[in-house]
């Protein structure tokens, strides 16, 4: 399969898509958080799952890409509902050579089936960012299964990300974070100025489905234009009929710390 880097110019063909990524970049050291950044699979009309999954969407340049992208990170973060919602693996094939990310689930109420759907690969750490509204049982069941970082609880009761992503750095040494989902966690990272950058598979697929039935890139109330992130377009890939798109966010001065 050809591989055209297309934007930007001059368009040239390439053997691997990102290979060229070093995480985090070097304007990003000395940060109080990690670098993030958000990596999404939808099709042309804008939905990120198929019959309920993610992983029917992409491609295996997509899934190879992706594998790209959490090779470069110190960790790889999703919420509770995409590890419900279906099996997956967080890590990294043995043929890849580089050490397993750090495998981090969000969840506030710690209702994870990681025995019955997580994957863990041979030498991976896993770790539960957990509410610390939580109940005490809920830490000791996980604390068997999974080192557990407690958070900040927001007046809504979900984690604190902002908090907690500045923890995963100070304790945990987390410089770049690669984030996948879903709807929910994305939403909530973008709406506080959490995301430095976007990847973006777009599939060749139309898809359809009622409102009910369609899990977008973002899930939640709508953004109000002085908090929407500015995108710059950095750049593009083209495998076939499938587009790779790369994006930095950056935000008004008054969502700048």
């Amino acid at each position: 399969m050809k591989l055209l880097k297309v934007y930007p110019p001059p368009a040239r063909e390439v053997s691997v898509i990102y290979d060229e990524l070093a995480l985090p970049p070097a304007k990003h050291h000395g940060a109080a958080r990690p670098h993030v950044i958000l990596n999404m699979v939808s099709s042309v009309d804008g939905r990120t799952t198929m019959e309920g999954k993610a992983g029917g969407l992409g491609s295996k340049t997509d899934r190879r890409t992706m594998r790209i992208l959490r090779s470069r990170a110190d960790a790889v973060m999703i919420g509770a509902g995409t590890l419900r919602a279906e099996r997956l693996s967080l890590g990294l094939d043995a043929s890849d050579g580089v050490p397993q990310p750090l495998a981090i689930i969000v969840t506030a109420s710690g209702d994870v089936p990681l025995k019955e759907n997580l994957i863990v690969p041979e030498g991976q750490q896993v770790l539960i960012l957990l509410s610390d509204a939580a109940p005490k049982r809920v830490v000791e069941r996980l604390g068997k299964l999974a080192l557990v970082m407690r958070a900040p609880a927001g007046s809504t009761g979900v984690v604190d990300l902002d908090g907690a992503l500045r923890a995963l750095k100070a304790e945990r040494g987390v410089e770049s974070l690669v984030v996948e989902g879903g709807p929910g966690l994305n939403h909530a990272l973008i709406s506080r100025n959490l995301v430095d950058e976007l990847f973006l598979t777009v599939a060749p697929e139309v898809l359809g489905g009622t409102a009910a039935q369609t899990l977008t890139l973002l899930g939640g109330p709508e953004i109000l234009a002085s908090d929407r992130p500015a995108l710059e377009l950095l750049s593009i890939y083209l495998a076939e009929s499938e587009l790779f798109l790369r994006y930095a966010l950056t935000h008004s001065p008054q969502g700048v710390e």
